[in-house]
């Protein structure tokens, strides 16, 4: 039998012309539009991460450079450290906690200058390396170490974000003899890029709010902080723990009839001991701050901390009395009044170190805080300054000794300061704690201790015509707490839609965050089971906008394209949804995704849907005007 073969009876030229279709298909589709059938290619690393060591063997006991070297690709871009919008997720070193390894002063480089969405950018691209110091316990034993290192960054490209990743290395020590250099051109670059550039507000980023304050206001930086400490001392010196061992303190200035002169010399060296005591003791702290920083990762110790600092705001309630026995309080006083200016210098010595239950949780919180810069200089100097303020009142009342009959005598006032003190006790536990909780339950507790310190702190209390002064500061204290714990609870709960649906979704959010209400032209929907039935009632096709508020690239889709009035005009046709999906590992993203049959999470990505409820297309990244209004053109 003849006759023509038909040419799809050869499987060679079959797979010929399936390949021929393939190419075609993949030059017509732009790299901004990925077919449904096709999937999300796989997510590569977008950001190589290397870490180096200085010396090829260390010497335990000393303190060496290393350095983090990050490589990212071609094309892409990650936040600094410290980006100029709050609201951008900035790179971050971290460090897993090994023995005997104490890794400190992290010094992040200065981010360079970009350009999105009309908004100002700090990134780094291409090649950025990170310095950090490494310090050998004395005892570490001979052998080779590693140290987990891990570096969290957000990528973008022009086009689109991916969610925040962690690339890892180890960094290999080996700890004997002293040894020779090694990884010079690393180590050169690193000093190339000389730290951060502290001329520049949004490039100065250390690992300590101490630091970036400094680097923020540059040598009025330092005034500021150590006012700061100055300032809490000074309040604190009117704590009720220490308040009632002024006149003990006192009396050995005033128990011999001493001139003004002396009983100056006194007091101040009395201070002065204390203060060089403190300041010792933050000198110790930031010198080995990498241990209290790992410490501080650690979830059970952040609990531990959390759980002191309540016990003493307790204390402060009244639940039980937490004081320095009375015996040695007078002991220290019958000690010291007769020595002069040594016997001073002991009390001093022996005050700073027997510190009452109200100082001691300042005292630990100032030394976790000034633990992640270490900076000698600046530790010692924040707690000596420190000490100063709670000193004042001392030098002032050993100075003038009489003037201790013009103090107020423990009453109604005391046990006010005691109940302020101990809402501020619990305020410094949260503080600790939000490291291991979410930032809605950080304020949402902030916002019902600050309602408490409002309500039990005077906030509601009447008060007569012939209140006096201090009445009057606090009840003024109790409302301004009471006012801003409410708008922390309001916030959170409206926000985070536990009672409404989320915020966002209707309110203009600061620094163009993604909204709704910010003069869109599209007018969108955020309820995605309703948009779709909606659309399903009324025969429409679907176009879903996802987005998160770290989303760079969102903002200039919304912007550049969403903000055009063609594209605008022919998305009247369509149901708009505009979905929030903030982690690639919450379960309403897992659910979008399986429901569309998404394969890896990128954004933004849009997806138009026919009005028979099936997903058309996919696009990916920022897709331009014209690409968009062809694409939903094509929809029907």
């Amino acid at each position: 039998m003849t006759g023509k073969t038909s040419p799809l009876s050869n499987p060679f030229l079959v797979i010929v012309v399936l390949l021929l279709t393939s190419l075609v298909a993949g030059e017509v589709l732009s790299d901004e539009v990925v077919p449904l059938n096709l999937g999300d290619p796989p997510a590569e690393r977008l950001a190589e991460v290397a870490s180096f060591f200085s010396v090829n063997s260390a010497q335990p006991g000393k303190t060496y450079p290393a350095a983090v070297q990050v490589k990212i690709k071609k094309d892409w871009h990650i936040n600094s450290a410290l980006p100029y919008q709050d609201w951008l997720i900035p790179a971050e070193l971290i460090f897993d906690t090994v023995p005997g390894l104490t890794p400190h002063t992290i010094v992040y480089p200065a981010g360079f200058e970009a350009f999105l969405a009309d908004q100002k950018m700090s990134v780094y691209h291409e090649e950025v390396v990170i310095g950090f110091e490494v310090t050998i316990d004395n005892n570490l034993e001979p052998g080779e170490y590693s140290l987990p290192v891990g570096f969290i960054y957000q990528p973008c490209n022009n086009k689109e974000c991916r969610p925040p990743e962690t690339g890892r290395s180890d960094l290999v020590i080996t700890v004997g003899e002293e040894g020779e250099p090694v990884n010079a051109v690393v180590f050169a670059r690193l000093a190339e890029s000389g730290g951060p550039d502290e001329t520049d507000e949004g490039s100065a980023a250390t690992g300590s709010e101490l630091q970036r304050l400094i680097g923020r206001y540059g040598f009025w930086g330092y005034f500021l902080a150590l006012g700061l400490a100055f300032i809490t001392g000074l309040l604190l010196s009117f704590s009720p723990c220490t308040y009632p061992m002024i006149p003990i303190t006192v009396s050995i200035f005033a128990g011999q009839k001493r001139s003004v002169g002396r009983g100056f010399v006194m007091s101040l060296f009395y201070v002065g001991s204390m203060a060089v005591v403190y300041g010792i003791m933050g000198l110790i702290v930031s010198l080995v701050g990498g241990v209290f920083g790992a410490w501080l990762a650690s979830t059970p110790v952040v609990i531990g901390i959390t759980v002191i600092f309540v016990i003493f705001a307790l204390s402060m309630f009244g639940l039980y009395e937490l004081q320095v026995p009375n015996a040695l309080r007078q002991k220290m006083g019958i000690v010291s009044s007769g020595g002069g200016i040594f016997g001073a210098v002991i009390l001093g010595i022996v005050a700073a170190l027997v510190v009452s239950p109200c100082v001691g949780p300042f005292v630990a919180g100032i030394l976790l805080y000034i633990a992640t810069h270490g900076s000698p200089v600046l530790g010692f100097l924040v707690l000596f300054v420190f000490a100063l303020g709670l000193g004042t009142l001392y030098v002032i009342l050993g100075t003038f000794s009489s003037a201790i009959n013009a103090l107020p005598g423990s009453g109604e006032w005391m046990e006010s300061v005691k109940k302020f003190f101990g809402f501020v006790l619990l305020l410094m536990a949260l503080y600790f704690l939000r490291t291991i909780i979410s930032p809605a339950l950080t304020a949402l507790l902030a916002g019902l201790i600050l309602v408490a310190l409002g309500v039990f702190g005077g906030g509601l209390d009447r008060l007569t015509p012939e209140a006096r002064f201090f009445p009057r500061l606090k009840k003024y204290v109790g409302i301004l707490a009471l006012l801003v714990g409410l708008y922390f609870l309001a916030g959170t709960l409206v926000m985070q839609g536990l009672i409404l649906p989320p915020a966002a979704n209707w309110l203009t959010l600061p620094d163009g965050t993604l909204s709704t209400s910010e003069k869109s032209l599209i007018d969108w929907d955020t309820d995605l089971e309703a948009g779709l039935e909606r659309a399903r009632l009324e025969n429409k096709p679907v176009l879903i906008d996802t987005w998160a508020t770290w989303c760079a690239n969102c903002r200039v889709l919304d912007k550049k394209t969403f903000g055009n009035p063609e594209v605008a005009a022919e998305a009247a046709r369509f149901v708009s949804l505009k979905i929030q999906l903030e982690t690639a590992g919450s379960p309403q993203t897992k659910e979008f995704m399986a429901r569309f049959g998404l394969k890896h999470y990128s954004l933004p990505t849009t997806l138009l849907m026919d009005s028979s409820g099936e997903v058309r297309r996919v696009l990916q990244g920022v897709v331009g005007p014209e690409d968009m209004l062809t694409e939903m053109k094509k929809i029907s």
